[in-house]
């Protein structure tokens, strides 16, 4: 048996792994459900909706309206403006002014020791009144269950903390080709049962646009203070909540809210830049394993199966296969979450591709000094 046959094995039975994988996260990440246990509105805990927002006019009102829509009895918002130099905080004070649940705070300067979202999370929580918190970010819209169906999420796991993945609005043909890679890595990658059942932080995971927890668990776990410094931190504060002994559970929320997350390639290109390589802790070789996979198991087969069929090379079809299971997860992906785009579907590897290609860039500004840039705000190596 020759190298080549040993390595398109090697990747048409990892593939094959992968699809298993999604096969049974499709059956295991799940949708919430609304509260079991019976509860009259008075009884029904106060919640705290907590939104940081900095330069966010475009998305600001949006957001705030589908929050003060909410079919809940007893809920506040609260939103801060973090030193915007756009209208953020004459929006906000509009909407404040036509109703009393939304409260309005202006962010302190951003100290040399914190990063700006995990600080105007604290700031924020600090200002909480609710039992729970729901923190969520500016650019997302909001069902009318959504508060329900996170209380009934934590009822039902027994859950310190609750996070959800939302539905990913991607209009353009490079937002179709790359923003659902975030389902691929999901369905394809992670083991979701295991964010549940194991302690292990390995097995982690949260959106930063959802994060609902008891106010008093937040500050036990020391809140956003204990990620301030990381520009990944929903990631790091999921982390954060297992090491710290605490259950999390991680499902399916397109039906709970939603959120288009970048308009075009070049927004696309700077807000994942920001995120990946402060994601992988900045471990330069853990990084470069990760691309090495992802460029042989999603990136190279379609190409692969390309020359070796031209070539007659026996192991044409493994690549093949390789694709096509990358294929099925996609296009799996594209059912599940309503997302028909049959053209971005077939062309997935190019959107690998591009995300390698991203991490590069993101490991680059990092190690180049030149840091990380989010919203007007420079962040070091």
């Amino acid at each position: 048996m020759t190298l080549e046959v040993i390595y398109h094995a090697a990747v048409a039975f990892i593939a094959v792994m992968l699809l298993g994988n999604a096969i049974v996260n499709a059956f295991t990440f799940r949708r919430p459900r609304a509260s079991r246990v019976a509860h009259a509105d008075s009884d029904l805990p106060m919640i705290s909706i907590l939104v940081p927002a900095r330069n966010e006019e475009e998305n600001i009102e949006r957001c705030i309206r589908s929050l003060l829509a909410l079919n809940y009895p007893n809920f506040e918002v609260i939103a801060l403006d973090d030193n915007s130099t756009d209208n953020t905080y004459a929006i906000l004070c509009k909407i404040r002014d036509q109703d009393y649940r939304l409260r309005v705070l202006v962010g302190s300067a951003l100290p040399p020791d914190w990063y700006g979202k995990p600080h105007a999370c604290w700031q924020l929580a600090n200002a909480a009144k609710g039992e729970y918190l729901l923190m969520t970010d500016a650019d997302c819209e909001f069902s009318s269950d959504a508060l329900l169906l996170a209380l009934g999420a934590a009822e039902e796991h027994q859950a310190d903390m609750v996070s959800m993945v939302p539905e990913l609005v991607a209009v353009t043909f490079w937002e179709r080709l790359i923003i659902p890679l975030q389902y691929f890595i999901i369905f394809g990658f992670l083991p979701t049962s295991f964010v549940r059942r194991t302690r292990h932080h390995w097995f982690a995971a949260a959106n930063g646009a959802f994060l609902f927890l008891k106010r008093d668990t937040y500050f036990e776990v020391d809140g956003h203070r204990a990620v301030r410094r990381q520009l990944a931190e929903d990631v790091k504060f999921s982390q954060h909540i297992k090491k710290s002994g605490k259950t999390l559970w991680y499902g399916d929320g397109s039906r709970v809210y939603k959120v288009r997350m970048y308009e075009d390639l070049g927004s696309i290109w700077s807000g994942f830049s920001k995120n990946i390589f402060p994601a992988f802790s900045r471990n330069v070789p853990l990084l470069a394993a990760v691309l090495l996979f992802l460029l042989m198991v999603t990136v190279l087969p379609p190409f692969f199966a390309i020359y070796g069929l031209l070539l007659g090379r026996s192991w044409a079809w493994m690549a093949a296969l390789a694709y096509l299971c990358g294929f099925a997860i996609r296009l799996g992906i594209g059912l599940r979450f309503r997302q028909e785009s049959p053209a971005e579907i077939l062309l997935f590897p190019i959107g690998w591709a591009l995300v390698v290609a991203i991490a590069i860039n993101s490991a680059y500004h990092s190690l180049s000094g030149r840091g990380n840039s989010w919203k007007g705000r420079s962040y070091g190596a």
